[in-house]
């Protein structure tokens, strides 16, 4: 708690500066406001004097300051870089450090450690910078650790995706080049059953075909002239040894009448 005091409790407001009753009594005003904590109508008050006083880098700073209370760290910048143009040193160091106690609440550690090297520069003795500077160093470097380290998580990050990616592709390489293959292969078991079934087939017709000449008469043959004079000599070739044989056994039985 002691090092948020002294980031934020820290706070100068310059009413010394302002000239002519009108400033200096609003100024006044603003500044018991600001003590008790009342932000909103100290600011409106240092804005009033503005009106009169617009290039007084003293009312600029208390703006800024007012603004820094409410938390509007932007605002409560633009407002400190005005003061950068002041004459004196003593008050461009005062902006510098309440820019970098602003830098410092946007997390943005190395713009507030550049803001408390100026200040510093401008005044070497600001002990107050020097222990928020050192501070900012060492949130600086946990945020830089903090952001290699996520830095090498999204790289890991995405060299899995990467690797994810290629052995999803690799997968559906390998599924595709099994699906084609299981089609060359049901096209070729295709192929030869219908090969075989042609074969089936072909065998069956003749099979039928040897059936059919098995169970039809065999068809008569024609005969040459030649070969039908044989047969006709052979017939009655066979006419004559038949007379032969009759005549021979009639012969025996006259002679024996005799």
């Amino acid at each position: 708690m002691g090092t948020l005091w002294v980031l934020l409790g820290i706070w100068l407001v310059v009413c010394g500066a302002t000239v002519g009753d009108p400033v200096a009594s609003k100024s006044a005003e603003a500044l018991e406001h600001y003590q008790r904590g009342e932000y909103d109508q100290a600011l409106q008050l240092y804005r009033d004097a503005l009106l009169d006083r617009p290039d007084a880098p003293e009312l600029h700073f208390n703006v800024g300051d007012a603004l820094f209370k409410r938390g509007e760290y932007d605002q409560a910048l633009r407002e400190f870089e005005r003061v950068l143009s002041a004459e004196e040193k003593k008050i461009q160091a005062q902006a510098h450090y309440n820019m970098g106690n602003s830098f410092f609440q946007q997390q943005a550690f190395e713009q507030a450690v550049a803001a408390y090297k100026q200040a510093l520069e401008l005044d070497a003795a600001d002990e107050d910078a020097k222990v928020n500077l050192e501070l900012a160093l060492e949130k600086l470097q946990e945020q830089q650790e903090q952001q290699q380290e996520q830095d090498q998580q999204d790289d890991s990050e995405e060299q899995d995706q990467q690797d994810q990616q290629q052995q999803d592709q690799q997968d559906q390489e390998e599924q595709q080049q099994d699906s084609e293959q299981e089609q060359q292969d049901q096209q070729q078991q295709q192929q030869q059953n219908s090969e075989q079934d042609q074969q089936d087939q072909q065998q069956q017709q003749q099979n039928d075909q040897d059936q059919q000449q098995e169970e039809q008469p065999a068809e008569q043959r024609s005969i040459s002239p030649e070969e039908a004079q044989q047969l006709m000599d052979a017939l009655k070739n066979r006419e004559l040894e038949a007379q032969q044989r009759r005549f021979r056994a009639t012969g025996k039985s006259q002679a024996r009448d005799w």
